[in-house]
Formats: structure tokens, C-alpha cells, sequence
């Protein structure tokens, strides 16, 4: 029986002897259109690397329908770091039959800590948007940018979550969101504990997180786990220091006749130094509220959930996932 790791190639797995998954092969690995053949093969080596972890999270009797990879960066993280800010929020986007799982990945594809879900009831309307990707508008007013989606995706997803949401024009009475899924147990968890109230399994915290930052700029980045990131930061931060105060120090002990630096650039220094350790630290704190990130190991269980019901082709799979509501009241 052929499974998605033992798979070689995407052709594999729209055969007949094909082992019990949660996956619909048939919308998976679609071949129409320019270049069809390579995005299966993109496609097949991200769910590679994400079906371990990604089995443990579905729900009993879920199918997946759709994968790919996009961001979901918002402008005040974009415009400070630009493409490091990309890879801090880079995502493996699953669509389900339930709802959009968004599974925090590495620039390898393989899976963190940070899971959070959308219900597709909670979606008022999708549209294209004009940074590659897809605005969906929720029924909470809010807006969910996803962007870097690979082009062959972008539109195929626009009119898959419009043939979800039929009716556009609900009325705007709901709550929920993304909703942030405890990293252990994979339950959804809102608010910011310190600890599920399921499993007990601990958070970090992103007040701590901005305080670490705070103190001194990528150590809030190395607690929450971004430790290239971090090491950036370090070097950014220890050139501030180096240029703006100790080198000048240094020069002002080793040649005594050097006449007195100007006060107001020490004032200036200050000001700089404490302004990039302000905005470090909220920064830090920002990312630290993205979602529930592990307070030591959170492993996953050494085997597979079962999994009793064969892929078998189903025309109407789509149809089936239609969220018909009803008009707002006049």
C-alpha cells in the first residue's frame, strides 16, 4: 500500500493501491494547467513533511483537501524587517473539511511550534488581493491577508473558499477568528494562559519575552526560539553598543589629551539605544502573542493515528463543504 512518505512521486498516490489517509489525492494533486506536474511535486514534498505532525492534529474523520504555503505577515512586521519577517511567519496552509489549518513552518517546510485554525464559518467573503495572495473577511470585521502564496495556487484558492462561503453578506454577529491551538495537545486555547487548561502542557510567555528583548535586543527572539533571528538581533544591537559607546569610551581612556565628547552625543547615543531596545522589546512581545509556543519539549506520540476510511474518488467532495446561510434580517 502506498502512503504519502513512502510515496516516490505525487502519480503514486492516485492509484487504487493506496493505504488509509486523511487526504483527497484527487484535489491535491490537480495536473491542469501551465506547470501542473511541478506543483504536484511542490505540493507532495511539503505534505512529506508536515503528515506526521499534521495527523495528529486533524480530527476524527477530516479530510484534507488542499495544501500550500503562504504568510500571513501583517505591515507592522513587514516594513522593519522585510523578507526576515516573511520567514518568521511563514505557513503551511491546509485546507480541510472543516476548517484552514495554519501550521508555522521553517524556510524548509518542516513544522514549529505555532498551529491555529479558521473555522469556515467564521469567513464573510474572499477576494484576490494585490500583494500575491487572498483577503478573507471575517465575520468578527477583521481582515486575514494571506500572501507569498505560490502564483498556480492564488486563484484556485480564492474560488475554493468562495464556493465555500455562498452567502457574502452575512451579518456581522460572530466572534471567531484564528483561533490558536495548544502546541501539545492541539485543542484550541484562547486567550494567553500560561498552561492549557486540557492537557496542563506550559506556554512561554510574551511579556517575558518583550522584557528579554527589552534588556537587551534578541534575547526576547532566542527565548521564543528564533535563534538565527536572534543572532541577528545580537549583531545589530552589540554594533549600537560598540560604535555609540564603547568605542567612544575606549578612545576617551586611551588618549587623555582627546578633549571632552559633547554631551549631546551621549544624550543622541542614549536615545538611540534605548529607542532600539523599546522597539525590539515590543516587537518580541508581538511575536510572542502569535500563537501558544512550548514551554519545553511538546513531542508528538511515536506512531500515526489510525485512520479506517479508504481514499475513494468523490465528485461531490467540494459541494459538501458549501456553508449555506441564511439572508440578514431586513
Amino acid at each position: 500500500m502506498t502512503t504519502v512518505e513512502s510515496a516516490q512521486n505525487f502519480d503514486e498516490l492516485l492509484g487504487t493501491s493506496v493505504a488509509a489517509s486523511p487526504y483527497e489525492y484527487g484535489t491535491l494533486f490537480q495536473t491542469d494547467g501551465f506547470m501542473g506536474r511541478q506543483r504536484c511535486k511542490n505540493r507532495l514534498r511539503l505534505l512529506k513533511r508536515i503528515d506526521f505532525k499534521l495527523r495528529h492534529i486533524l480530527e476524527g474523520g477530516e479530510k484534507v483537501h488542499f495544501v500550500t504555503t503562504g504568510t500571513t505577515i501583517s505591515a507592522r512586521e513587514k516594513f522593519p524587517f522585510g523578507l526576515l519577517a516573511y520567514h518568521l511567519n511563514r505557513r503551511a496552509l491546509v485546507f480541510t473539511s472543516r476548517r484552514i489549518l495554519l501550521l508555522h513552518i521553517h524556510a524548509t517546510d518542516r513544522p514549529r511550534e505555532l498551529v491555529s485554525q479558521l473555522p469556515y464559518a467564521s469567513i464573510a467573503s474572499v477576494k484576490p488581493s494585490r500583494n500575491s495572495g487572498c483577503a478573507v473577511k471575517l465575520l468578527n470585521r477583521e481582515t486575514l491577508n494571506f500572501q507569498h502564496i505560490p502564483g498556480a495556487d492564488r486563484k484556485y484558492l480564492v474560488e475554493f473558499l468562495a464556493d465555500i462561503v455562498q452567502l457574502t453578506n452575512a451579518p456581522f454577529e460572530q466572534k471567531r477568528g484564528v483561533e490558536q491551538l495548544c502546541p501539545h495537545c492541539f485543542v484550541f486555547v484562547p486567550e494567553h494562559p500560561a498552561s492549557c487548561p486540557s492537557c496542563t502542557g506550559k506556554f512561554k510567555s510574551a511579556r517575558k519575552a518583550g522584557l528579554l528583548s527589552a534588556i537587551f535586543p534578541g534575547l526576547g527572539g532566542f527565548y521564543l526560539g528564533y535563534r538565527w533571528f536572534a543572532f541577528l538581533e545580537f549583531l545589530g544591537a552589540g554594533g549600537l553598543w560598540y560604535f555609540l559607546i564603547i568605542d567612544p569610551l575606549l578612545g576617551k581612556s586611551v588618549d587623555q589629551s582627546t578633549a571632552r565628547v559633547d554631551p549631546e552625543f551621549w544624550m543622541t547615543s542614549a536615545a538611540i539605544i534605548v529607542l532600539a531596545h523599546v522597539v525590539d522589546g515590543m516587537l518580541a512581545y508581538h511575536f510572542g502573542r502569535k500563537g501558544h509556543y512550548p514551554s519545553g519539549e511538546a513531542p508528538l506520540p511515536a506512531s500515526l493515528p489510525p485512520f479506517v476510511d479508504r481514499p475513494k474518488p468523490d465528485a461531490n467532495a467540494l459541494n459538501k463543504l458549501k456553508i449555506n446561510r441564511t439572508a440578514p434580517p431586513v
